[in-house]
């Protein structure tokens, strides 16, 4: 797993250091790892500001400090040059022919470059998208969706184990109606299932409130969470065809999961029982005897500093009655995914995914398997649940396991939609707007764009890649955007050729792909001190940052970090296409370009891979 700019941060860290202690300064490596930063261009490769930070221990000035620093450095390994600047920067200078060497070797050595130990072999487990079962997602459930299967493959290739988790809610209220409508209303089933359900649920949601309909709903909701039954075999068999037809939008999309956790199997195997048995005698909670919350089991977070500015904090988990709110029940789940509570689920076999890997399902008659117990857990869960994701992380740290709250990750994510358009399961603004169609829409408008384009291209290679640009438009769309931001949907952005977006980014791609096609295979003796023009630097030094990145968006759960890079990273090709000829450049400079073309179109297809995305080599 190498990583150049590691090894060049490294080489900095040391020389300051070795100054530092020459001139009798006390600095920590660590603190000289957090005052480096990359610069503009014409201020070298590397930059540190800890000067800044001597200053205020040394009462003397930055740029005296940073001046005696560098008197005392004698440049060796990759470092040429040491300046000061400004008011007391210290800006290093690569040997940059050296520096692109290790660089392209690195990326030349390994099909998985970028790759990174981050995680140590620890598990992780991600929840996502946990639609219910008795609607299709549409635009409002993609964010989820994406988000989940991005963060899972960065983990995955930050070095994790990952399981790729579904919660199915197959006990509340609205598949409660959904099963009413299919018992009092129709149960012939028309076209895909995820979509009739859905429409249906919409008209049962608008008798709501009509005589007798509630009751009897209520009855069914009983009915389900009791379990065996008429009716709760029927409920999971309905749940069951959702699911699947759910799942047939997901491998549209490149999505792949582990396994289905239902929430009928939670309450079958008295999990929530010794959840609750386990907080009451760590004392994270109580049962009140008296006042507005009576009978009820509360999580006592009054003087709990994350909870200091609400004026009411405690979380009701059982009411008086003994149902289980959804954080009771979700602090249950979380006990099981850490292996705080023992795993007494029974797996089988929900279906054969198109990857080629099983997808597993709890289920009463199955067989033991390792799922849960995880080191690393993140809930892709939208911001309206902040609060009771908060405190879930509580929970655990008065419980006393202060390590898995801080292995406990909510990536919380804003809403999405279209311009002008909201999106409600029970109002049925979805209807017109599901993920099947968005992909339909996308891939038809790309084919129109790739008719235009390539005239050249057989019929079935449009259509493999309109599906590519299309569905990779729209997924890099959703994940280039900050989660903590709201999403509007456009298609002039999603899947434009030339904008910030996943077909500019696949066609680099593909234009790397040409040039390589048209070269000879790998060049011999090559001088990589060759690539010193501006646009060849800024290429090399992109290139050397992928597995820098890679870390980052896996230690913050940011996929985004990913979409930024590969859009500098396919802008920065684009100039260096431009102004450095590859195929008609004299020998020694074609060779080193070439080099640096094939890495570009590794990291590029390496990152691309990383939100989901294909990376056609024709476009």
């Amino acid at each position: 797993m190498k990583d150049p700019f590691a090894d060049a941060r490294e080489n900095v860290i040391q020389l300051i250091c070795g100054s530092c202690r020459k001139l009798k300064l006390s600095v920590t490596e660590d603190e000289v790892e957090k005052s480096l930063e990359y610069p503009k261009e014409q201020f070298g490769d590397l930059a540190s500001a800890i000067s800044f930070e001597l200053a205020k221990r040394e009462k003397k000035s930055p740029r005296s400090i940073a001046e005696s620093i560098r008197g005392s450095i004698k440049p060796s390994g990759l470092v040429e040059k040491v300046e000061v600047a400004g008011g007391g920067y210290l800006n290093f200078y690569f040997n940059f022919g050296r520096f692109a060497e290790l660089t392209i070797e690195a990326v030349e050595d390994s099909k998985n470059y970028g790759e990174v130990d981050l995680g140590e072999g620890k598990k992780a487990l991600v929840e996502f998208p946990s639609v219910n079962p008795n609607k299709p997602w549409h635009i409002g459930h993609l964010r989820n969706a994406l988000l989940g299967d991005s963060i899972s493959r960065i983990l995955e290739f930050a070095g994790y184990k990952v399981e790729r988790e579904n919660y199915i809610d197959d006990l509340g209220l609205q598949v409660a109606q959904s099963m009413w409508g299919y018992m009092k209303l129709s149960n012939k089933i028309n076209g895909k299932v995820d979509h009739w359900i859905g429409k249906q649920y919409v008209e049962v949601a608008r008798r709501a409130g009509e005589k007798g309909v509630d009751e009897e709903v209520r009855n069914i909701m009983k009915k389900l969470e009791e379990g065996d039954n008429e009716v709760s075999k029927l409920g999971r068999e309905l749940g069951e065809k959702c699911v699947k037809a759910q799942y047939e939008t997901a491998f549209k999309l490149n999505i792949y999961q582990d396994v289905l956790i239902w929430e009928s199997n939670i309450v079958q195997t008295k999990m929530l029982e010794s959840a609750i048995d386990m907080l009451l005698k760590k004392g994270a909670a109580v049962k009140e005897s008296e006042g507005a919350n009576a009978g009820c089991i509360v999580a006592k977070l009054e003087g709990i500093k994350e909870f200091a500015d609400m004026e009411s904090p405690d979380k009701i988990l059982v009411r008086s009655n003994g149902t289980a709110t959804y954080t009771g029940k979700d602090i249950a789940f979380q006990l099981w995914k850490f292996g705080i509570l023992p795993n007494r689920f029974m797996f089988s076999i929900f279906m054969k995914q198109p990857n080629g890997k099983s997808l597993f399902t709890t289920n009463k008659r199955g067989k033991r398997m390792k799922f849960g117990n995880a080191d690393l857990v993140v809930n892709v869960i939208g911001v309206e649940q902040k609060y009771p994701q908060k405190v879930l992380i509580s929970l655990l740290r008065s419980m006393g396991y202060e390590k898995e709250a801080g292995n406990s990750v909510h990536l919380s994510y804003e809403h999405a939609w279209l311009p002008d358009e909201k999106f409600s399961g029970r109002e049925g603004t979805w209807i017109g707007y599901t993920a099947d169609e968005l992909i339909e829409k996308a891939v038809d408008y790309t084919k129109g764009e790739i008719k235009n384009r390539f005239r050249e291209m057989g019929e079935e290679e449009k259509e493999a890649i309109a599906h590519a640009v299309g569905v990779g438009g729209i997924r890099f769309d959703f994940l280039k955007t900050t989660p903590e931001k709201k999403i509007i949907f456009r298609w002039e952005d999603a899947l434009n050729f030339e904008g910030d977006s996943a077909p500019y980014i696949q066609y680099s791609h593909a234009r790397a792909a040409r040039i390589i096609e048209k070269s000879p295979g790998k060049c011999k003796g090559v001088d990589y001190s060759i690539l010193n023009s501006p646009d060849e630097k800024r290429l090399v030094k992109l290139v050397a940052k992928f597995p820098s990145v890679v870390r980052s968006s896996a230690k913050d759960c940011r996929p985004h970090y990913i979409a930024d890079y590969l859009i500098d990273l396919a802008t920065a090709f684009s100039k260096f296409y431009t102004t450095s000829p590859v195929l008609t450049a004299p020998e020694k400079e074609r060779k080193a370009r070439l080099a640096l073309v094939r890495c570009t179109k590794r990291v590029l297809k390496n990152g691309l891979e990383l939100l989901g995305i294909e990376a056609p080599e024709r476009m």
